[in-house]
């Protein structure tokens, strides 16, 4: 997953640097000229886009672009404006933040989207025969009873997979192996997630595509 950012200036671009830097997320800051085609900085993994409003405290277009598939946007207004965010909230902006921002409130924030409400677009993984499993960002080569539990989970998607039965697929403590991939999605910036259920076992929250091998 990664942050966008449209036309934000310090401090507020400084104050959102150091919060993705705080938070592992990776920020893409297109150039001024850029601005007009935001869509093409939209990828499937986006998290979330903070965009500057206007003088008025209105949203500029496009919005619309950003939140299309489930990534949240975020107007950053100069003062707080009832009109302003209105308009925002009519033109699919999740979020109203006015300036300044603070450090760590974008911490706190970035983190509970990351950690618990990430889109769905940005919940699938590919996982191929070799066992890499790859993201629109990154990709990481899985160890075989990674590669095992995962197909295990993905095969029971949303269904609990009890720890036995990952024990005896991957001959290894389902803690250790669990822990591990999700570590892994960590890597690849995914926001999948593996839930443990008490004294059941674990349940995949996300999607993985299993991929034939080249």
């Amino acid at each position: 997953m990664y942050v966008l950012t449209q036309g934000l200036a310090a401090p507020e671009a400084t104050s959102l640097r150091e919060a993705c830097e705080r938070t592992g997320l990776p920020l893409k800051e297109p150039a001024a000229h850029e601005w007009r085609d935001l869509s093409a900085h939209v990828a499937d993994d986006l998290l979330v886009a903070f965009v500057a409003a206007g003088a008025d405290g209105t949203a500029p277009p496009g919005l619309s672009e950003i939140t299309r598939d489930g990534a949240y946007a975020v107007l950053v207004q100069p003062a707080p404006s009832a009109k302003g965010t209105l308009a925002a909230v009519r033109s699919g902006a999740g979020f109203v933040m006015a300036a300044p921002l603070g450090v760590e409130r974008l911490v706190s924030f970035l983190t509970y989207l990351r950690d618990v409400a990430a889109p769905a677009s940005a919940q699938i993984l590919d996982l191929d025969e070799a066992g890499e499993l790859t993201t629109p960002s990154a990709s990481v080569r899985l160890s075989d009873a990674e590669a095992t539990a995962l197909r295990a989970l993905a095969d029971r998607r949303a269904v609990i997979v009890p720890r036995p039965d990952l024990l005896r697929l991957t001959g290894e403590d389902p803690r250790d192996v669990i822990e591990s991939l999700r570590a892994r999605f960590r890597e690849v910036g995914s926001g999948a997630q593996i839930l443990k259920v008490p004294h059941m076992g674990f349940r995949l929250v996300g999607e993985v595509r299993l991929k034939a091998g080249a």
